[in-house]
């Protein structure tokens, strides 16, 4: 079953408006720490999905508009034991990385990271949710990003922006890619006994000849 779960997962990201990104995202975030270690040999003690970076943070002449309160998201936000943040966008289709995506990214990583946990504390005030705010504060706490107060940003405020994508484009220049036959080598190192990233690995290796 395991085989034909992957199988419909290549068949369906060939459809024009199949979203693969949001299907396979928590196998990415799983297999991420370990995907890390095994590249770039830093320890994630903390990976939070869907990190809002807030609207008015970023672009501060949407200050005063009703956008200002709104939030962009990051992937994945990986703190690692060593203090570096790291902003992951995962892209399933290396052609459909977006301009403003990668404007925002930059412009966050310039801000830093005390710049954009001030935004989230922003978005808390502002939001009638604020239970799924005071989780994801309650677990910045507990990895160390933030003080037991939930206001004090600790540690390293520099952010590395990183894709993982099927291939690196010409157009990447500087950017940090890892590209999917990375991805699938470290999944194969890191969990070669575990069927289910084994398989995830064949899929991710079946997308960049997709890609190419």
């Amino acid at each position: 079953m395991l085989n034909e779960y992957f199988c419909m997962l290549e068949e369906w990201k060939k459809l024009p408006a199949y979203k693969l990104e949001t299907r396979i995202d928590s196998f990415v975030g799983f297999a991420l720490p370990g995907v890390l270690e095994e590249l770039l040999y830093v320890k994630a003690q903390l990976i939070i999905p869907e990190l809002p970076l807030r609207v008015g943070t970023i672009y501060p002449e949407r200050e005063d508009t009703a956008s200002a309160n709104r939030s962009y998201k990051v992937d994945f936000y990986a703190r690692c034991a060593d203090g570096q943040n790291l902003f992951i966008e995962f892209i399933s289709d290396s052609s459909s990385r977006r301009e403003e995506q990668d404007e925002y990214l930059q412009i966050a990583s310039e801000l830093g990271m005390e710049n954009i946990i001030n935004g989230i504390l922003a978005l808390f005030s502002a939001t009638p949710f604020k239970n799924k705010y005071k989780y994801l504060l309650d677990t910045l706490v507990k990895g160390g990003v933030l003080g037991m107060d939930r206001r004090s940003y600790i540690g390293d405020i520099a952010i590395k922006v990183i894709y993982l994508q099927p291939l690196r484009l010409p157009t990447d220049g500087q950017k940090e890619v890892i590209d999917f036959n990375q991805v699938a080598d470290a999944l194969r190192s890191r969990y070669g006994s575990w069927d289910l990233m084994v398989r995830f690995a064949e899929s991710l290796e079946t997308w960049v000849m997709a890609d190419a």
